[in-house]
């Protein structure tokens, strides 16, 4: 009887702590970049986001150049700044990446990365690199 109660158990822990893939479509701007990100509600209820992206090219070398990528959440209560893409390339390699571990407590919608001047506006510049479909969190 423990055994069913354990299976049980560990099935539930297994199924609650599954995430959402959320896949980008291909840029115009920037059409070598592979972006995925995972979303997972936490145990205190917000929403853990993992975005990793690969072959970015550096902002300082769009046109018009920009300092840096921003990650944006559409929410049922508008649009959210999560942050900067913290950017990095490889020891043997120049290829960039960027990476964003943040948490939030809005549920998000949409995922957006921008090129921007600065990481403080409070809405999105209209240069927008790209942007997720409409998701539901499982």
């Amino acid at each position: 009887m423990n055994y069913k109660i354990s299976l049980s158990l560990v099935v539930l822990f297994l199924i609650a702590s599954c995430a959402t893939t959320v896949n980008f479509p291909v840029s115009e701007t920037v059409p070598g970049a592979d972006i995925t990100a995972k979303i997972k509600l936490d145990v205190n209820k917000n929403y853990k986001i993992n975005l990793k992206a690969e072959n970015l090219t550096s902002p300082e070398r769009l046109n018009p150049p920009r300092e840096m990528y921003v990650v944006w959440i559409e929410t049922g209560r508008g649009t959210k700044n999560l942050g900067q893409l913290e950017m990095s390339s490889g020891l043997f390699s120049t290829t960039q990446k960027g990476s964003l571990i943040t948490t939030t407590p809005f549920e998000p919608k949409r995922i957006i990365i921008t090129a921007e001047r600065t990481s403080s506006n409070n809405e999105p510049s209209s240069y927008v690199i790209t942007s997720s479909e409409n998701f539901e969190i499982d």
